[in-house]
C-alpha cells in the first residue's frame, strides 16, 4: 500500500534518527523503514510532504503513520512559541523539521525500561529480541513488537535469554502490573498522575516515566532529563542541581511544549559533541 503523507515540517533524519525511537532504520537510498503495530513502514521525504509504503497494507495504515508523526501538531506555532526564548531560538531555528513521535504505550514503556544503562545499539538489540522472540512476523524478517499478553506468557527465563540481563525482571514484572491497571486506564490520567503511577513499576524511574509520559502517552509538558539535558541545562541556563529542581525550572520555562523544548536541547548537544559549532551559541 502507498501513499503520500502531508506532514511538515518534517525531518526524518532528525525525527527517527535523535533517539526517539529504536526500531527505525535508515536506507541506503534515505528512506527510513520501522513497524507501527503490524506494518512494515517505508517513508522517504519529498517535495509534496512524504511518500509512504506499508506492508502488507490495510485502510488503518494511513492513520497508524499519521498519528505516529503526530501530523495534528501545529508544529510551526509550537516553534514561534519556544522561540521566543532567546537561548533556544537559534536551535529551533537550525531544527525545524524535528518531531516528537506517538509511540505505542507498552511498546514504548518496555523500550524505555530496556534503555536504562544502555546505549541506542543495545537498546535495538533487546527490543529487537523481544519482537523477533515473542511478536508476529510480518515481512522481511520483520515482527510486530508483543503485546502485554503476548510478553505476559514470556517467562523470566524466556525473556532473560533475550539478552535483557536484570531488566528482563523488570519487563517480566511489569506485564504483570500493566495487566491489572491497564494501559488504557493510564491513558486517561494527567501528566502529573500519569507519571506518578508510572514510577511504581519496576524499573521506572523519574526519566523513564517522563520518557514514556512524552513518547508514549503524547504528554508535551513532560520533560526528560537525562545527561545531555543536564548538560544543557547547566551551559545554557546555568541550571543546576537534582532532577525534580530541573523538572519543575523546564515547567516553568517553556510550559506545556517543555517536551519539544527538551528534543531541541537535545539532538543540539549531541550535535554540539560530534561539532564544536553549536547553533544555540549564535544569540
Amino acid at each position: 500500500m502507498r501513499f503520500r503523507l502531508d506532514v511538515r515540517p518534517l525531518d526524518l533524519d532528525l525525527t527517527l534518527g535523535c533517539g526517539q525511537v529504536f526500531r527505525w532504520r535508515r536506507r541506503n537510498d534515505g528512506s527510513w523503514r520501522g513497524v507501527l503495530s503490524d506494518q512494515v513502514v517505508t517513508i522517504r521525504n519529498d517535495p509534496g510532504g512524504c511518500l509512504v509504503e506499508a506492508t502488507p497494507g490495510r485502510r488503518g495504515a494511513k492513520p497508524l503513520v499519521h498519528d505516529f508523526f503526530r501530523a495534528t501538531d501545529d508544529v510551526r506555532r509550537i516553534q514561534r512559541r519556544l522561540g521566543r526564548d532567546p537561548v533556544l531560538a537559534g536551535g529551533v531555528a537550525q531544527f525545524k523539521g524535528l518531531r516528537i513521535v506517538k509511540m505505542d504505550e507498552w511498546e514504548c514503556l518496555v523500550s524505555y525500561m530496556l534503555a536504562t544503562y544502555a546505549n541506542i545499539p543495545r537498546i535495538t538489540k533487546m527490543v529487537d529480541a523481544l519482537a523477533v522472540g515473542f511478536g508476529d512476523r510480518i515481512s522481511d524478517g520483520l515482527h510486530s513488537f508483543p503485546t502485554i499478553e503476548e510478553l505476559g506468557r514470556a517467562s523470566l527465563a524466556d525473556l532473560q535469554r533475550c539478552g535483557l540481563g536484570y531488566r528482563a525482571k523488570y519487563v517480566h514484572e511489569a506485564c504483570r502490573a500493566i495487566e491489572r491497571t491497564g494501559i488504557a486506564e493510564l491513558g486517561r490520567l494527567p501528566y502529573e498522575e500519569l507519571r506518578e503511577e508510572l514510577t511504581k513499576l519496576p524499573g521506572v524511574g523519574d526519566k523513564v516515566a517522563d520518557c514514556v509520559s512524552l513518547f508514549g502517552f503524547g504528554k508535551t509538558e513532560s520533560f526528560p532529563i537525562d545527561v545531555w539535558i543536564e548538560r544543557a541545562l547547566g551551559r545554557l541556563y546555568h541550571q543546576k542541581g537534582s532532577y525534580r529542581k530541573l523538572r519543575a525550572f523546564a515547567s516553568e520555562r517553556f510550559g506545556e511544549y517543555a517536551g519539544y523544548a527538551q528534543e531541541y536541547l537535545y539532538f543540539n548537544e549531541r550535535v554540539r559533541a560530534a561539532d564544536a559549532a553549536c547553533a544555540f551559541s549564535r544569540r
